[in-house]
């Protein structure tokens, strides 16, 4: 890895961290803020696989696990396992079709406040799930969708001019034909 990419991988997960924490948290939408670094984890394991996706999520849920966790891990191990999953997908990944990130994003989201309502309040005994998706699940899911519309263009176009700017043009490698 270039010192290039790692910079700016770096500043792109510190200012997710930043922006989630702080300004989203000042600004919420029903009581909700949009999860900033699942975005994140799901753009970069998309752009670059399953390796990039698993590092990505475990820095992004340790940098979370730090902050507001007693236990340390639990939030690591989800967007490892989310960034590891979403990489899988790389190979039916077209970088200017915004439908599988935003759908990746979607089922993301979805699937992390479940394993969230599971293990931080049905393991504690509280089994009200229709709250919880009306309270919480659902408007950060709104929240989450109406940022990534605005978060994934922004992400692809420093992926284009600064991390990978030898892709421009060719977004996927294309076989050679022997015409005969």
């Amino acid at each position: 890895m270039n010192i290039k990419k790692a910079v700016t991988e770096t500043v792109l997960i510190l200012f997710s961290f930043s922006l989630q924490t702080t300004l989203f948290s000042f600004i919420p939408v029903l009581r909700a803020s949009a999860d900033v670094m699942l975005i994140l984890t799901v753009c970069h394991a998309l752009f670059r696989g399953e390796r990039t996706g698993v590092m990505t999520g475990f820095i992004c849920g340790l940098l979370y696990d730090i902050m507001f966790m007693d236990i340390l891990g639990f939030y690591a191990l989800l967007y490892a396992f989310i960034g590891f999953v979403c990489g899988a997908l790389t190979d039916y990944f077209d970088r200017n079709d915004i439908r599988l990130p935003l759908a990746a994003i979607v089922i993301s989201d979805i699937a992390f406040g479940l394993i969230r309502f599971f293990f931080l309040y049905v393991l504690m005994g509280n089994f009200d799930i229709a709250f919880y998706m009306r309270d919480s699940m659902l408007p950060e899911l709104v929240f989450t969708i109406i940022v990534s519309l605005v978060f994934y263009p922004l992400l692809l176009l420093i992926e284009k001019k600064i991390i990978e700017p030898k892709l421009i043009g060719k977004e996927k490698p294309e076989e050679f034909v022997d015409v005969i």
